[in-house]
């Protein structure tokens, strides 16, 4: 299926995945800006203990505050994902027995956890154990997967605070294959954990069960493998060293210019808090500057392949 017609194309995966991250960002630059703006208005020249108590709120809240806006937008637009994509396959009169309940998930292939245009999931469709196979009907793929197939199933080591489950399974003359899962059916990370805890344990009932009788599976073809466009969870563009540390002085000496007129006038509360406004923003920045390098990188290699 083409890019425009898909409901988890790159371009949404990159569109949501910066709205995560402006997001985030001002999550925790609230609780310093609001700190700040309510002691310049109520002790515009002095350090009250009050005041002490406001930056010491702000310090508190504010990485409380980006924890609660990166678990909750994490998985900002599932829902409306989940209903397009029913609607869909739906449409093309397609559908999963009524005795089979489909579970929605996140699909990406290989064994390394890899990012795909800032995503983990490189798609999003409905897993079922339909009879003695792993039924996938996607947005972008659809496979049904043989239970003699699968060799082994077992959790991976969390990534990117992210849980997946790893499949591996093996095609005829063909060296082995994995793939990974999460469960999508959740409002925010921290349900998504727990599901995909709940779909490891589906998973090894089903695996263990005895095998069904007269299930008719539609064959959709194996797992895909292509690994193309997906980048390692935990790898960083060249020049991303020198820029980290580039910024992070400008951010430290930003910082000192801007407490230390409040620190000289014993305004200790409004300097702390104006530099955690500096902070926050610099980390923002160097966030953005990131990610110009990796789409700068990823297109010199689209340009290279091309």
């Amino acid at each position: 299926m083409t890019q425009q017609g898909r409901i988890f194309g790159a371009e949404v995966r990159r569109r949501y995945n910066l709205l995560l991250g402006l997001a985030t960002f001002a999550a925790g630059l609230l609780p310093f800006a609001l700190g700040l703006v309510i002691v310049e208005l109520l002790w515009p020249t002095e350090s009250d203990p009050l005041a002490i108590l406001v930056a010491a709120t702000a310090l508190l809240v504010s990485p409380l505050a980006t924890w609660m806006a990166h678990n909750r937008l994490g998985l900002a637009g599932n829902s409306s994902f989940r209903r397009r994509l029913r609607e869909r396959i739906e449409q093309e009169e397609w559908s999963f027995p009524s005795e089979v309940r489909p579970i929605f998930v996140g699909f990406s292939p290989g064994e390394e956890q890899l990012i795909w245009d800032g995503d983990t999931d490189r798609d999003i469709g409905f897993l079922a154990a339909w009879g003695d196979a792993l039924v996938y009907r996607g947005d972008d793929f659809e496979w049904h997967l043989p239970r003699d197939r699968i060799d082994i199933i077992e959790p991976m080591q969390p990534l990117a605070g992210v849980n997946r489950i790893l499949v591996r399974w093996h095609a005829p003359r063909e060296s082995n294959r994995s793939f990974t899962l999460v469960s999508r059916e959740a409002n925010d990370l921290r349900g998504a954990r727990e599901a995909t805890g709940q779909l490891l344990q589906q998973l090894y009932a089903w695996v263990s069960s005895p095998p069904a009788e007269d299930a008719e599976v539609p064959k959709l073809g194996m797992p895909p493998t292509d690994l193309d466009g997906g980048r390692p969870a935990d790898a960083a563009p060249g020049g991303s060293c020198a820029v980290t540390v580039a910024l992070t002085a400008a951010m430290m000496v930003g910082a000192w210019q801007v407490g230390r007129p409040m620190i000289e006038a014993g305004r200790y509360a409004h300097a702390l808090l104006a530099a955690g406004c500096v902070f926050v923003a610099g980390g923002a920045l160097v966030n953005g500057a990131l990610r110009l390098l990796q789409w700068a990188e990823e297109r010199d290699a689209a340009d290279a392949g091309s």
